[in-house]
């Protein structure tokens, strides 16, 4: 992105290329743009401007600039990748949350790439909060989750209701048989965080993972959302001293990533949507 600009306004437009179609009007999330004889920002439009960009990006003629971007920093929308509809549902539908994996380290490159997908997640007011930790390596993913168990274990002490109602006897069962089912021999362990304070990071956060977990398909990876270590790195102090996590910041999901050890042929049935129209 174009780090220098230097504009008094949030936008500012080429009006030898502004055909005054109005989108970028239309198109403003707080509505912060009116027309005279081209679009000119409204007042006090600058405090309230999210950069999220989307007056760049729907002005058809390139003439929008933005104060943080101009249409020379927007990639261009290719229509032909767009899918149609029943790729998109079979996209959709036919993901699954991958419980085995094969011995085979995730290179550097595809989970960048993953992450970067997720940039563009929808997040609250475009604030951009969240933050990634990455720990591709399996014995240390290994070692979390032993560490995982071992707050099930304090909590089987300190806390037997929460111990049964969440059935952790499964995960601490199996462990101690030798089978991992927290993070089920996955390589590589990602972990969203963000501010402490922050009041959209963890609707945001989901919505990150998610578009990482659907980013890995096309990547040959899969995934498992792994509430146990997330919710572990929330309480259990040797672990979230294990993740260094910086002062102020919380973890708010983490998923593990590789490369399946199988794959799935058919779409499970799901139950039907419930509606209400109103």
């Amino acid at each position: 992105m174009n780090t220098s600009y230097t504009m008094d306004a949030i936008i500012k437009v080429d009006e030898s290329l502004c055909i005054t179609c109005g989108s970028c009007i239309r198109a403003c999330p707080g509505g912060l743009i009116t027309k005279k004889d081209f679009p000119v920002p409204i007042d006090n439009s600058w405090d309230l401007c999210i950069d999220c960009g989307h007056c760049v990006a729907i002005c058809p003629t390139g003439a929008m600039h933005q104060r943080s971007m101009g249409p020379e920093d927007c990639e261009p929308i290719d229509i032909h990748l767009i899918p149609r509809w029943d790729r998109v549902r079979q996209f959709l539908v036919s993901r699954r949350s991958v419980r085995g994996y094969i011995n085979k380290p995730v290179e550097k490159e595809k989970i960048l790439q993953m992450l970067d997908a997720a940039r563009w997640a929808p997040n609250g007011a475009n604030r951009q909060v969240i933050r990634w930790l990455v720990i591709n390596d399996a014995a240390e993913v290994h070692r979390i989750s032993g560490m995982t168990i071992d707050w099930m274990k304090q909590v089987k002490e300190s806390n037997a209701a929460l111990y049964q109602e969440a059935n952790l006897e499964v995960f601490v069962e199996a462990w101690d048989g030798g089978i991992d089912r927290i993070s089920r021999g996955a390589p590589c362990v990602i972990q969203a965080y963000g501010p402490k304070d922050e009041r959209t990071a963890a609707p945001a956060a989901m919505i990150a993972i998610n578009y990482c977990q659907l980013a890995a398909t096309g990547l040959g990876l899969g995934t498992t959302f792994t509430g146990s270590i997330n919710t572990a790195s929330q309480a259990y102090p040797p672990l979230m001293e294990a993740l260094h996590m910086p002062e102020g910041y919380v973890p708010y999901g983490s998923f593990v990533t590789g490369y399946p050890a199988e794959q799935y042929h058919r779409i499970p049935a799901r139950k039907a949507s419930d509606v209400t129209w109103r």
